[in-house]
């Protein structure tokens, strides 16, 4: 059951994130296949189709990187802007890049 009152416009986003939820698993294989809520239009209902997609294409194609990103965000200044030359050669020197690494389609990135 829906807990946001129909006439909100947080209902149709409501409906919308929980379509592409099932159809993510509906194409993983985690859910046999679910019709969209009729009250989504086209235009909306092809967008979750085709964000659903690239999300479980993103899923399939794991990429596995060696760099600890908990650490390396932790090193990164909150809210920095503009370039500090000083403060990117020293996080170059802490953590070397590893490589070129070209991504064709969407990913997501283990570390």
């Amino acid at each position: 059951m829906n807990p946001i009152p129909a006439d909100w416009a947080l209902a149709t986003t409501h409906l919308a994130s929980d379509y592409v939820s099932w159809q993510f698993c509906s194409i993983v294989g985690a859910m046999p296949k679910v019709l969209p809520p009729p009250e989504l239009d086209i235009v909306l209902l092809v967008a979750c189709c085709n964000l659903a997609w690239r999300l479980t294409d993103a899923y399939l194609n794991p990429v596995t990187i060696n760099s600890d990103l908990v650490c390396y965000s932790e090193a990164l200044h909150m809210q920095e802007t503009g370039i500090n030359s000083w403060h990117k050669e020293s996080l170059l020197e802490q953590y070397p890049p590893g490589g070129q690494l070209i991504l064709e389609r969407p990913t997501v990135v283990l570390d």
